[in-house]
């Protein structure tokens, strides 16, 4: 079921919040559009969350909750200049996932964080919407520092962040977590 948040907003609120959304920047690859988050798009992002997929993100999560780190995400952009995308396939407009360059309570620098649907797994999405939210990140923001912070058990993201050239320089605890998350730093890309 689901809550009033989740609901397009029509109106005057409706105009308002389209003028936000279009300060968000978007970014386009080859076969990918990254856009500011729209309330729709919290269906997506509450079955990845709320699933057995949300262990990555220290879940699997209540749906208030996964709402609340969905809103966090969106609201980022208005607080730090940065946040997350809704991750679109160019060719077809469907919503496969998300990325953000982030900043939770705890965190020690901004986080590369990326979430793809099951579905389109293993098709390297996730790779090419995380290279344009880390090039975004560097060159335009020009951000001094790029981390990921991912649970050990995350094999999938941690490959993500290799590929991606980042490498392990540590770890990092938060009370709300059972285990602490390992720090993967991001090499600023050539030419950014």
């Amino acid at each position: 079921m689901s809550m009033y948040c989740e609901t397009l907003p029509t109106g005057a609120p409706g105009v308002m919040a389209a003028q936000f959304a279009s300060m968000v920047p978007v970014l386009r690859t080859d076969r990918l559009a990254l856009r500011a988050p729209r309330p729709d798009d919290f269906a997506l992002y509450a079955e990845i969350s709320c699933g057995p997929r949300g262990v990555g993100l220290g879940g699997p999560m209540s749906r208030e909750d996964a709402w609340y780190d969905f809103a966090s995400l969106s609201a980022c952009w208005m607080l730090q200049g940065h946040g997350g995308w809704s991750v679109e396939l160019t060719e077809t407009g469907a919503l496969i996932g998300f990325v953000l360059i982030g900043a939770e309570p705890g965190d020690q620098e901004p986080e590369l964080g990326y979430l793809i649907s099951e579905a389109e797994e293993g098709q390297g999405y996730a790779t090419e919407a995380a290279i344009a939210a880390r090039d975004y990140a560097f060159g335009t923001l020009k951000l001094p520092a790029l981390v990921s912070y991912i649970f050990p058990s995350n094999t999938s993201s941690i490959a993500l962040a290799r590929r991606l050239g980042a490498v392990n320089v540590g770890e990092v605890s938060y009370p709300e977590d059972d285990e602490p998350s390992l720090v993967y730093r991001h090499p600023k890309p050539e030419g950014v």
